[in-house]
């Protein structure tokens, strides 16, 4: 197995493996490590099963059940059982499951079957965007918490940004889904740290309030740092192609709207990474 580094903010694709066949103790590490170092995993040219890709994804931890009880689910445009509801329109950059007490730990996806015309999924490296912040606005944030919001009830948050200071009188926190995270995360495999407020789920910062200007401001500039084009890679499906990433390291968007064209992904999140980065 041959581990190749995208000439991208993130991202690594795997070469010479076969993912229809168990990985040996060698080339499990060898994912670990390549997944700790790079947060997106790309492998191409796969002809996969669904207990394949179940296999290589529990290389990395446990699978997470969704709402409905299954393992799996399908972002598409097909009518299947298990398909997401996610619309088919733009998505911006966000952590799977940031509105929950606990967000995914990581997110695969297998493409079955994909036009030339499906929207990529871009990627935008949180890790690295904390790294690039300056020393005062790192400074400034690392104390600090965000709340982070999901209204099934609003048909526009899967293209815009919901802040409970837009709410309309008499709606409230209680009436959505939401929950408070750190601005800056710890990843659970290595010391590496990652900022964690985006521009889909990110109502506004706990400790200042839904209304303040200050905290507006220093949402910001985080997203200025976080979104530019340096800081985000986008990848553009072909049939056989599997992705997984890190979704505390990395935030995703699908980068425009679904046509009529097929779309169909297979869909597996991860509970947990239950490893830790060997040398």
């Amino acid at each position: 197995m041959e581990v190749v580094p995208l000439k991208a903010a993130l991202g690594a694709e795997l070469r010479g493996v076969d993912l229809t066949e168990p990985l040996d103790d060698r080339d499990v590490e060898t994912v670990r490590n390549a997944f700790a170092d790079h947060f997106l995993l790309v492998v191409r040219d796969q002809r996969l099963s669904g207990e394949d890709q179940d296999r290589f994804v529990r290389y990395l931890g446990p699978l997470q059940r969704f709402d409905n009880g299954a393992y799996h689910q399908f972002m598409t445009n097909q009518a299947v059982e298990n398909a997401a509801e996610a619309g088919s329109g733009r998505l911006l950059f966000h952590n799977d499951g940031a509105y929950r007490e606990r967000p995914r730990a990581g997110t695969s996806l297998y493409a079955i079957d994909v036009s030339p015309t499906s929207p990529p999924t871009s990627f935008a490296n949180g890790v690295r965007a904390y790294e690039l912040l300056p020393e005062e606005l790192r400074r400034r944030i690392e104390p600090l918490s965000a709340v982070h919001i999901l209204d099934y009830d609003d048909p526009e948050q899967e293209s815009n940004r919901v802040r409970e200071a837009d709410f309309p009188a008499g709606r409230t926190l209680a009436d959505v889904r939401h929950a408070v995270h750190p601005m800056v995360v710890t990843l659970p495999h290595s010391d590496r740290k990652a900022v964690f407020v985006s521009e889909f789920y990110t109502s506004h910062i706990k400790e200042l309030g839904p209304t303040s200007e200050e905290g507006e401001d220093l949402l910001q500039q985080v997203f200025k740092i976080l979104y530019q084009e340096s800081n985000v890679h986008s990848h553009h499906y072909r049939n056989g192609d599997l992705v997984v990433w890190d979704n505390h390291a990395a935030q995703h968007a699908r980068s425009g709207s679904v046509d009529s064209n097929p779309r169909h992904l297979r869909r597996l999140v991860l509970d947990r990474l239950s490893w830790s980065r060997t040398a």
